[in-house]
């Protein structure tokens, strides 16, 4: 069984299949400034809020360009994608109905902008599930820190014991369990430390339909 009132949810890889598309956002917009990113870009990324990106990407290659129009152009480009393109990952809107039938308040907590996938939320038909939405933006820090978890916890009112955080990333998962929180992982090819991931998880899935059959107690 699987003991939790609320549930924080990560985007990007949790919910929605976005991280091929991620995966090609920063080395076609470097391309346009002649530089070649390397292999380990994205995963040096990953930890990263929208605004921590654009100034270590800034620092790290020179860029002539501000951080905000860094973070603009960057927005600009992945907004479109998840305006039309991206989908959900399987079993997720079924998932989040089950959990809705049984009294679980949602809400989403993501490192990149909560608006900027707001319309991917609306398209694939899940938005109404949750109450509210936030990102790493709102408290200055990414996932390396429990801060975005916490405000999403407050905005509940509810104490970090009651709330559960479903995320795909093996790093932001280790800080929501130092933190307190139940925590659900869920399989993503790219998450290259499992063993890590399945460590810092209180119940690790390949995919969300696995939970389906266990309630929740509200």
């Amino acid at each position: 069984m699987i003991n939790f009132k609320y549930a924080i949810f990560d985007m990007d890889g949790t919910l929605i299949d976005s991280i091929p598309w991620w995966d090609r956002l920063v080395p076609e917009f470097l391309k346009m400034f002649g530089v070649e990113a390397t292999a380990d870009l994205n995963q040096q990324m990953s930890a990263m809020s929208m605004q921590e990106s654009a100034v270590w990407l800034k620092e790290r290659f020179s860029l002539p360009q501000t951080a905000e129009y860094i973070v603009q152009e960057l927005c600009r480009r992945i907004g479109k994608n998840y305006a039309e393109d991206i989908p959900l990952k399987p079993g997720v809107k079924e998932w989040l109905a089950y959990l809705k039938e049984r009294g679980i308040r949602m809400c989403l907590a993501t490192a990149s902008s909560a608006e900027l996938g707001r319309p991917a939320l609306q398209r694939t038909g899940i938005l109404p599930y949750f109450d509210f939405l936030v990102d790493c933006g709102m408290v200055g820090v990414g996932k390396t820190s429990p801060a975005v978890y916490e405000l999403a916890a407050e905005k509940f009112g509810a104490r970090v014991s009651e709330c559960a955080v479903v995320e795909d990333a093996a790093f932001a998962l280790k800080t929501a369990k130092e933190a307190g929180f139940f925590t659900i992982g869920v399989y993503d090819p790219s998450e290259t430390d499992q063993e890590m991931a399945r460590r810092y998880s209180d119940r690790y899935v390949q995919g969300l339909r696995e939970l389906i059959s266990e309630s929740p107690v509200t």
